[in-house]
């Protein structure tokens, strides 16, 4: 018996035994060449079955069968029955929709004729928003946005088992299986508790997990052993600052850590390779929002992109300005549609992600998938300096945490005369003159820094060693605060 029925009562059983008939995911087969994609026909394959307005489009294929074509084809079914679905049972679209007819979205170029909704709608009027009563949420899970107010996401007890669905097919395309256990670290995480759906995920399908809330490092890494721990999932920051304090006295490589799964905050490819080189696996990035739920999209070990959940969501891309579709390839804010969605739907919802679609195949074996370029940034979270040079904190983190002494850092930025000062408080395990000039001398060449310090437009990066374990480690903290009066 697997680590996940361990303790649990008859009843339990019994309703996980109802959830398991429910998921796609267990009828994935064995020899999959990419389960995640396998699971995406699975569901249009089945809904073609099921409806025959998309059945008269492409045909009652099987799984096997479905290609790129197809799955378009599902996709604006799909969009269309939303639609209808929203007009009827949302406040907030059957007024914003109210002269949209459904039945015109009939290719993706149509989808230009549907109004953008806005993270500040969400959060100004989440309730409006909800297509079910309250009484039928099985749970409510609240973001902030930039504006500073939260914003509500109801989920259904079918909206939960969805995601369950598709986590439960990601890790398997990660290479789980029977008797592998998944270590859940979410340390401060108050919005919404990903762990629930990560632990569900691996019950329904089969493996152990542990989940450990702690942010102290040595608890995580004892819950860590003594589960026997095969995979990892949690926030890149955490889990760099475990490998980087924990590296001198533990032999990571030897814990049998197979795969990590990065998710929740941007993964630098600095910070990839330090893990990569420490754990002795590969680190897999994750992109997802709290208004779609976990697994929106993940990696596969090609590591050239993610692959996005195409059965419960629709991707676009836009220009930000223009609000024009852009074509794969080239870099936009990332607009989302949910297509499944019950409790809280959201059609092209402007995430403020900037990123880019990329075209299939993949080398991994999906056919027919599009995949998600690595978010390079929020728009909501860049900040100008010197001329006008857009910084994030991306750009900061392949800096700083290139550097193997580095554990954290904040910046913030000031105004003197007529210079923006960056000023980077840093947790360092070396807190050496060497260690600060081979940091200031990074962040010099870094091109908007350099470029604006030959302007006389921005001074010399200044770098303030602090202790290890003064700054407090806080989920998805905000890296760069801006104290300038006037600086745009």
């Amino acid at each position: 018996m697997s680590r996940s029925f361990e303790c649990m009562g008859a009843w339990e059983i019994v309703k996980l035994a109802i959830v398991r008939r429910r998921l796609l995911a267990n009828r994935i087969p064995k020899d999959s060449v990419y389960p995640l994609e396998t699971w995406m026909a699975l569901k249009a394959s089945v809904t073609s079955k099921n409806e025959r307005e998309l059945r008269n489009v492409i045909g009652k294929k099987d799984h096997d069968e479905i290609d790129r074509k197809d799955f378009d084809e599902y996709q604006l079914f799909m969009f269309r029955e939303q639609l209808r679905y929203v007009k009827k049972e949302s406040p907030h679209y059957r007024e914003k929709l109210k002269d949209i007819v459904p039945e015109d979205i009939r290719t993706l170029d149509d989808l230009e004729k549907i109004p953008f909704t806005y993270p500040s709608e969400l959060a100004e009027q989440s309730m409006l928003f909800m297509a079910v009563s309250r009484t039928k949420t099985a749970r409510e899970f609240t973001t902030t946005g930039t504006t500073g107010k939260r914003k509500m996401i109801g989920y259904t007890t079918s909206d939960l088992i969805a995601k369950v669905d598709i986590i439960s097919s990601a890790l398997k395309s990660i290479g789980m299986h029977d008797g592998d256990v998944l270590h859940i670290m979410f340390p401060a995480v108050d919005a919404w508790d990903p762990s629930l759906m990560l632990a569900g995920a691996c019950k329904v399908a089969g493996y152990g997990s542990s989940t450990c809330s702690s942010p102290d490092i040595k608890e995580q890494m004892a819950v860590m052993k003594d589960s026997g721990a095969t995979h990892i999932i949690g926030l890149p920051s955490f889990i760099y600052r475990v490998t980087t304090l924990m590296s001198t006295e533990t032999d990571l490589k030897g814990l049998g850590i197979r795969k990590i799964i990065s998710t929740s905050e941007p993964l630098s490819e600095s910070m990839r390779g330090k893990l990569q080189d420490a754990w002795g696996c590969n680190v897999l990035d994750v992109w997802g929002m709290t208004e779609f739920g976990l697994a929106c999209a993940i990696e596969c070990d090609e590591r050239k992109g993610l692959h996005t959940d195409e059965a419960n969501l629709l991707f676009e891309v836009i220009d930000p300005d223009s609000g024009k579709r852009v074509p794969d390839g080239k870099l936009g804010e990332l607009v989302v549609t949910s297509l499944t969605a019950e409790a809280t739907p959201l059609i092209r919802y402007r995430t403020r992600d900037m990123a880019a679609m990329v075209s299939p195949p993949c080398n991994c074996g999906a056919v027919f998938n599009r995949k998600l370029m690595k978010p390079s940034g929020r728009m909501d979270m860049q900040f100008k300096v010197g001329m006008g040079y857009k910084i994030y904190p991306v750009m900061f983190d392949e800096c700083l945490f290139g550097n193997g002494n580095v554990v954290d850092y904040q910046m913030t930025i000031t105004k003197e005369g007529f210079k923006d000062v960056l000023t980077f408080d840093v947790e360092s395990k070396d807190q050496s003159d060497d260690t600060m000039r081979s940091i200031v001398s990074a962040l010099s060449e870094i091109m908007e820094i350099a470029d604006g310090i030959r302007e006389d437009l921005i001074d010399v990066p200044r770098v303030r060693f602090i202790d290890i374990g003064s700054m407090e480690y806080a989920a998805k903290a905000r890296k760069i605060t801006d104290l300038r009066d006037n600086f745009d």
